[in-house]
């Protein structure tokens, strides 16, 4: 699946269908199973892999120290969901979380910054459908993430911006 049909997914998936340019929402997994339930087994496949290629892509300290100024705290777990809040908000939103995470405070909608349900959406569908192929399958998002670990008592040092937004 290229880029482009994966990010025009997702935002359709943002959107319930009509594009609204100004809303800061994550793609809600319903919506987005709506969006991906008319489609062939192969595409919706494709779009759970890239979809976890994504999230990967973001296994980051950098990345996991912003959202621990944004939530108050990051679990292993929290930090996976995080990333696929981002996934879910565009690609708009993965680029700036790719580039400079401080820059992500204009774009929550919600301090929880947690899709969790969005992950499942490929994989639930194709289960329905009778296939056991998992989309994750070879993909390993959660690895150690790249970069220098965060100290929690001076992340925010890091995050000039976020931690004036989210204290």
């Amino acid at each position: 699946m290229t880029d482009e049909r994966f990010w025009a997914l997702i935002e359709k998936a943002r959107a319930g269908g009509l594009f609204r340019p100004n809303s800061k929402a994550s793609a809600d997994p319903d919506r987005m199973r709506k969006v991906l339930k008319p489609l062939g087994n192969d595409e919706v496949y494709d779009f759970g892999r890239t979809f976890y290629r994504k999230v990967g892509e973001m296994n980051s300290w950098r990345l996991w120290g912003a959202g621990y100024v944004i939530a108050g705290g990051m679990s292993d777990d929290s930090f996976h969901y995080f990333r696929a809040w981002i996934v879910g908000k565009g690609k708009v939103v993965f680029d700036i979380a790719m580039t400079d995470p401080d820059a992500l405070g204009p774009h929550i909608d919600d301090p929880s910054v947690d899709n969790e349900g969005l992950g499942y959406v490929a994989v639930t569908l194709l289960k329905e459908r009778g296939l056991d192929d998992h989309p994750i399958a070879g993909i390993n998002p959660d690895g150690e993430p790249v970069g220098e670990p965060f100290d929690e008592e001076t992340v925010a040092e890091r995050f000039p911006r976020l931690a004036t937004q989210f204290g």
